[in-house]
């Protein structure tokens, strides 16, 4: 498949861009993960002569090294990422070039773009500072066999019929125990989806805001942990990940990636009798951004290398058959979505799922606070859910947190 990508890029060159009859450039780029160098060699078929030197930073050290070499200007990469808990802070920076102006003229690819993906990139004026080559749009990964056997059938629609409100969702985990089923393999996951069901982000001018759904989603988690709904381990934990082929765990409360690292990988005797419906409100989590630092010497070949990760469909979709991840570009997940469905969801098309999704344009509620805010209020939902502190203290100790981190907050 990594021809294809080849092939795909040599399509898209109708005419050979001029960085590539230049002599030969180094570009460089800051990120968080490997995933672009997947693009070099595709890119490299239409510009020849630019050098790709991609630096991966981990993501925990990821602003700590970015954010004073972008403020001296002394060895900044002329393109870095951002991952989706920061993104806003970089892209509210003033340190990414803005995309809709001259001569990058962003707009007339935008069209293509799900409106999520731009909407995280844009700036409060509109400016779009920022792109993406994935989206990350979410999902009730559910066995179909215990559909079938605890609610009487497995179809997506009617089970997610069943699944449509957090009561709904409650009212099934009772089901599900009664048959010795545990509803979630975590309540954690969960969160992954409540944050599009509020009405306000978690901060509106300089102010924390909680809003009534997180403290609902509080009462939800205590309510499974004390029920026993789901198998009270942390995501991620061994027995978590083993829940893909246990006989006692009905789904997963996951971002598209959920199923392309978790899932997929793990089925095996489960083969076939995995399928992916709607909850109670579609949602987005997850992703990384990429923009071009605003005193970078080499812009010219920046656009042209986030152009072609962003922008182009043919190179969008060989890289999505490739690594089966849900990408940008509607024309791409268009194409992907007709094509045949997986065998592990039992000929479900995922594609398919996540473009109607997407076209329900989930809320972008997203700041440039949200990676330590979102850390502490699990952490004070955890203490309340295993009874370590009542309601009223563990909200508290969730505004102390928010407090510490960041004093230029009003914390009511």
């Amino acid at each position: 498949m990594k021809k294809a990508l080849v092939l795909a890029a040599m399509a898209a060159a109708m005419v050979l861009p001029m960085s590539a009859l230049a002599e030969e450039k180094t570009l460089e780029i800051w990120s968080s993960g490997e995933e672009l160098g997947r693009f070099v060699e595709g890119f490299n078929e239409i510009y020849p002569d630019v050098k790709v030197n991609i630096t991966v930073v981990p993501n925990a050290d990821f602003l700590a090294k970015l954010t004073p070499t972008l403020a001296n200007g002394q060895g900044a990469p002329d393109i870095f990422t951002g991952e989706s808990d920061y993104v806003k802070y970089l892209v509210d920076s003033g340190f990414w070039e803005d995309l809709s102006a001259d001569p990058y003229n962003v707009g007339e690819y935008t069209d293509d773009i799900w409106d999520y993906v731009t909407s995280v990139g844009s700036d409060a004026s509109g400016a779009v500072r920022a792109l993406s080559w994935q989206a990350s749009p979410g999902s009730i990964m559910y066995r179909r066999d215990i559909a079938k056997e605890v609610l009487g059938t497995d179809a997506p629609e009617e089970v997610g019929a069943m699944l449509n409100s957090n009561e709904a969702l409650l009212e099934v985990a009772a089901k599900m125990k009664e048959n010795g089923i545990k509803m979630f393999a975590s309540w954690q996951d969960i969160l992954n989806m409540e944050f599009s069901n509020r009405e306000q982000p978690w901060v509106v001018d300089d102010t924390l805001v909680i809003d009534d759904a997180m403290l609902e989603f509080m009462d939800m988690a205590k309510d499974i942990a004390e029920n026993g709904y789901d198998l009270n381990v942390d995501p991620w934990a061994p027995e978590w990940s083993a829940a893909v082929e246990s006989e006692d765990t009905f789904c997963y409360v996951l971002p598209s990636w959920g199923y392309q690292f978790v899932v997929k990988p793990a089925a095996d005797k489960t083969v076939g009798q995995w399928a992916m419906c709607e909850g109670p409100v579609p949602y987005v989590k997850g992703g990384t951004w990429l923009g071009i630092y605003k005193d970078s010497e080499n812009k010219d070949i920046a656009w042209d290398f986030l152009k072609y990760c962003c922008c182009d469909s043919e190179a969008q979709q060989a890289y999505a058959k490739e690594y089966g991840e849900y990408v940008s570009l509607k024309s791409a997940d268009e194409v992907l979505a007709a094509g045949e469905g997986e065998e592990v969801l039992g000929g479900q098309n995922p594609f398919e799922f996540y473009n109607g999704q997407m076209e329900k344009k989930p809320s972008d509620l997203m700041t440039g606070y949200d990676g330590q805010i979102n850390t502490v209020f699990l952490s004070a939902t955890k203490d309340y859910a295993t009874g370590i502190l009542s309601k009223e203290e563990a909200i508290e100790q969730f505004k102390e947190d928010v407090a510490t981190a960041y004093a230029e907050l009003t914390v009511d």
